[in-house]
């Protein structure tokens, strides 16, 4: 049955919201301010679901999506709306999820902190190969939406990336998928094949004729998850970039801000949420390549990060000295290991400012460790606010008081939203 709706708001995740004889209804691929024409497609206890039959009337911050797959493509959720309404609603979505989840009070909310550029941001991609296809995934589905390139990724890897589907288009290669990164010190890409089995195929002469491509891997997946074990590479595949002055190397398959123009943005405001003065230590959980512990180090009596993978923590460590860096050090360790580990030493070590940029599903363990440990400050990066606000009202809980918190837009024309808070000891 079709309704015509008024879509007053935007939801987290990207679909508007109105309602029909006052029951909420969630309808993707709209604006608020539109009117639209909506049939409703499934039923809930509390909301419904709608799809999109047509716009009505427009909102004023409806645009005409730029990318030719909008809507099919599960990629981006918002190139209908102009950015300044993609800001403007992340923006409030986020400090409503701090205050209605995490039940945060008096917190000093900054200024977005706005991408200077909302498209060819994206400085690595993972493409899904099938029947011919290659491209990503369709809105909520398996299928693969073909693409020769996506606006929102980096000139770079766009580049390589129509190299690459050029090349072995046709061949029977196995890849069900490829991800490509940006080098930007190096203006070139490497690459990472997945393949489900192995085949004979000549990738040096395949490859090597593809502008940019400046060193690839191959790895088998039989069961088509993980990384699988590598069974070929060739080339260069370090990638390099800067952050705040330091140069920083990383392995392909490692963990990276995908929007490294931002990154600038987000490690500035988490040493300025830090609060340094040249006496604390800084310990630096889920540290990877040491984006964050190392320009921390400058302003730091002595940093140190934590990350699980060993991988990484060697990376850091040339990191570290390639940078003339002396006050960093690095430690392979879970993080919840090693806070128990380091309890009773943490204690001793004041003042102590704690940061942490756990994955999407955050760290209800490492914040129970944290509330132990109690440092005076905590500065806390997330890319799912939701999560972010449960693990704040565990912190809350325990004693300490959210201060100041950003939003930092990482992934325009998607619903994706990063975050960072500065929680002090009270």
């Amino acid at each position: 049955m079709e309704h015509i709706v008024d879509i007053t708001s935007l939801a987290f995740g990207g679909r508007g919201i109105g309602r029909i004889d006052g029951k909420v209804v969630f309808v993707p691929f709209t604006a608020p301010g539109d009117k639209a024409r909506v049939e409703v497609v499934t039923e809930k206890k509390g909301f419904s679901e709608g799809a999109l039959v047509e716009v009505v009337s427009p909102s004023p911050q409806r645009v005409s999506p730029s990318c030719p797959v909008f809507g099919a493509c599960g990629g981006c959720a918002l190139q209908h709306i102009s950015y300044e309404g993609q800001a403007e609603w992340k923006e409030r979505i986020f400090e409503e999820t701090l205050k209605r989840i995490g039940k945060v009070e008096g917190v000093e909310f900054g200024e977005p902190i706005k991408a200077a550029n909302p498209w060819n941001y994206r400085g690595r991609a993972a493409f899904h190969v099938d029947k011919g296809a290659w491209g990503f995934f369709g809105g909520k589905s398996h299928s693969v939406i073909d693409i020769d390139e996506c606006p929102i990724v980096d000139p770079v890897v766009n580049r390589a990336f129509k190299g690459i589907k050029g090349a072995l288009s046709g061949k029977k290669h196995g890849i069900y998928a490829v991800e490509v990164v940006g080098s930007p010190i190096d203006n070139r890409a490497v690459a990472s094949f997945y393949v489900y089995e192995e085949k004979k195929v000549d990738w040096h002469g395949c490859l090597s004729g593809v502008e940019g491509l400046k060193g690839f891997e191959v790895r088998l997946s039989t069961e088509r998850k993980g990384r699988g074990e590598r069974i070929c590479a060739e080339g260069d595949t370090v990638l390099s970039y800067a952050v705040q002055g330091f140069t920083l190397k990383a392995g392909i398959g490692l963990f990276s801000q995908v929007n490294l123009t931002q990154n600038e943005q987000l490690v500035q405001k988490v040493i300025e949420y830090a609060g340094l003065s040249g006496t604390e230590t800084v310990v630096d959980l889920f540290s990877g390549v040491g984006n964050f512990t190392l320009p921390l180090s400058r302003g730091a009596r002595a940093a140190i990060g934590v990350e699980s993978s060993v991988e990484a923590v060697e990376f850091a460590e040339e990191n570290a000295r390639i940078n003339g860096t002396k006050s960093a050090s690095f430690h392979a360790a879970e993080a919840v290991a090693w806070l128990k580990q380091e309890i009773k030493n943490l204690e001793k070590t004041r003042p102590c400012v704690l940061v942490l940029d756990p994955p999407r599903g955050g760290g209800p363990d490492v914040v129970r460790m944290i509330s132990d440990a109690r440092p005076e400050r905590v500065v806390y990066v997330s890319c799912s606010p939701p999560t972010l606000a449960r693990d704040l009202s565990t912190l809350n809980a325990c004693g300490y008081r959210v201060k100041r918190a950003s939003f930092v837009d990482m992934f325009p024309q998607t619903y994706h939203i990063e975050c960072v808070a500065c929680l002090e000891l009270i």
